[in-house]
């Protein structure tokens, strides 16, 4: 499903003066509520008043996006930054513009009561649902590297996205991973308590989610970049204003099988672990953040050339 209409029906009744470029995001999987941010930005006109006809397509995980945004099929990607890193390492042609997500919001998720997950030991005992092929398996390795776990000390299931929620509310799996403001608002939306065990709180130092361009597109529209930056910034002081409104109207938009209660509660989650849109440094990271990240990617064998942080990334283009 792609989601091209609403900006192109504002474009043929507003008939600007101007030209408007044409700008492809690609997202890290298909319609989620941290999504719905744009959907609202395209309704206000926030990316028509900076010139840009927003053409936005869900993917099937951080990892295949930020490929796909390397071969050119998207200029702007929304993509787990770890994913970015090791795309970027093995010489994939892409650069990470923003990050908005302080710290990963990888975890094992589980409802309370009929798991206890307090400590890596304990985490053993589950059967886990994850998913294959994203910054959920990606998390998971790193999980297992920097705790020195084998692959045999964890009982992991291969389960698409769409399927760990029902896997674990039919208890085919008590456990699931991935982001934990996620499922955690999932779990309570069916009034029951999620137990949730951050692998940050496990030693695993990764940022979370960004924005990474195309470096072709980058090097040719770094003013489009910036312009397309400034919309989601001003996008996302709405959503923190307004998660309710927000909500709604990703829900109509994107059509997101959340309910409204449910797509409140992951957003107010995710606002817990990422920047203040209002904040003048929205966005940025530091070389020590990113040699973090990188230091711990080439540690556990995601990256073989380090290289140094600002060949991943750049603060330079973030609206002011």
């Amino acid at each position: 499903m792609r989601y091209p209409l609403l900006a192109a029906a504002v474009t043929l009744l507003a008939m600007p003066a101007h030209a408007e470029t044409k700008v492809r995001l690609g997202l890290d999987w298909g319609y989620l509520p941290y999504h719905a941010p744009i959907a609202l930005g395209i309704e206000k006109g926030y990316f028509k008043d900076e010139g840009i006809d927003l053409f936005m397509e869900p993917g099937r995980g951080s990892a295949s996006t930020a490929i796909m945004l390397g071969e050119d099929n998207y200029d702007i990607a929304h993509i787990n930054t770890s994913n970015a890193a090791v795309a970027i390492s093995k010489g994939v042609p892409i650069k990470t513009v923003a990050v908005y997500q302080t710290r990963t919001a990888a975890s094992f998720i589980g409802i309370k009561g009929k798991v206890t997950l307090d400590s890596v030991e304990a985490i053993k005992g589950y059967r886990i649902g994850s998913t294959p092929g994203g910054s959920d398996q990606l998390s998971l390795r790193i999980f297992r590297a920097v705790n020195d776990l084998g692959e045999m000390d964890l009982d992991v299931v291969s389960l698409d996205a769409n399927a760990k929620q029902a896997g674990l509310m039919s208890g085919n799996v008590e456990v699931i991973s991935g982001d934990g403001f996620a499922y955690g608002a999932i779990i309570r939306g069916t009034g029951q308590e999620a137990e949730v065990f951050s692998l940050a709180d496990a030693g695993v130092p990764l940022m979370g989610f960004g924005y990474s361009a195309n470096t072709e597109f980058l090097e040719s529209n770094p003013e489009v970049i910036t312009a397309f930056l400034r919309a989601v910034k001003r996008s996302w002081q709405d959503a923190f204003a307004d998660p309710e409104g927000t909500c709604e109207q990703g829900r109509a938009k994107l059509e997101l099988t959340h309910k409204q209660a449910a797509c409140v509660d992951y957003l107010k989650g995710l606002m817990a672990i990422s920047d203040d849109p209002s904040s003048p440094s929205w966005g940025a990271r530091s070389d020590e953040e990113w040699a973090a990240l990188i230091s711990t990617l080439a540690e556990v064998g995601e990256i073989q050339s380090p290289g140094a942080p600002d060949t991943y990334y750049t603060n330079a283009l973030l609206p002011n």
